[in-house]
């Protein structure tokens, strides 16, 4: 290794298959003494902090990924990229709140990030927060809602009316994951369940108001 150069060790990086293997090349970058400013600036600098966390994250080694991800930021606070990166490890470690702020720290930045409306959708879904998870994933429809690519989106807020008990919503969602892909086999099961309880609901309805005409 004596002989290679910083630049080399980035292509190994690059290359190697194992994320262990890429953090030691990223390791040998950032301690080597004799790198050249001109190449290695602190925008170039931090680009290796933030491929060293995301190796981090393969590894399921979230605080050290997390880490990686604030020695990145300290010399580009913009970095979209890198706020979800450190979004997702701080989700992985449970905490909920504040990977929630990253997303929305990208979206001050940038409100047309469909990956960071469709995260934070997602964080809140899991927290249970349902109804701000669907104001998130309709921002994700209005410029997407045909692409098969984001049929999933659909899917989710279909869940999330789900666990609202708002059936007819979320069948309304199904719909439209199966008028993109047919084939999608959670939103068919997802549709039946929909339509289940939208059946049982109606149903329980009309029990009800003919008891009460009755009476």
């Amino acid at each position: 290794m004596e002989n290679d150069t910083p630049e080399e060790w980035f292509k190994l990086a690059f290359d190697a298959e194992e994320p262990e293997e890429k953090i030691e090349y990223f390791d040998l970058i950032l301690e080597c003494e004799t790198r050249d400013p001109v190449l290695w600036s602190d925008e170039a600098l931090a680009l290796i902090w933030n491929n060293k966390g995301i190796a981090y994250t393969f590894m399921g080694m979230y605080e050290e990924s997390l880490e990686c991800f604030e020695r990145s930021l300290k010399s580009n606070k913009s970095d979209t990229d890198v706020w979800y990166n450190m979004g997702v490890a701080l989700f992985n470690l449970r905490r909920f709140e504040e990977s929630i702020s990253c997303y929305s720290r990208i979206l001050a930045l940038d409100s047309r990030n469909d990956n960071a409306w469709i995260n934070k959708g997602d964080v809140l879904a899991y927290t249970g927060r349902h109804r701000e998870a669907i104001d998130c994933y309709s921002k994700v429809h209005k410029d997407i809602e045909l692409d098969c690519k984001f049929a999933i989106v659909w899917n989710k807020k279909g869940l999330a009316y789900l666990d609202l008990g708002l059936y007819e919503n979320a069948a309304e969602c199904f719909s439209k994951v199966l008028s993109i892909d047919p084939e999608h086999a959670d939103a068919i099961e997802n549709m039946r369940i929909a339509m289940e309880e939208t059946k049982m609901k109606n149903g329980l309805a009309v029990k009800a108001h003919s008891q009460f005409i009755r009476k």
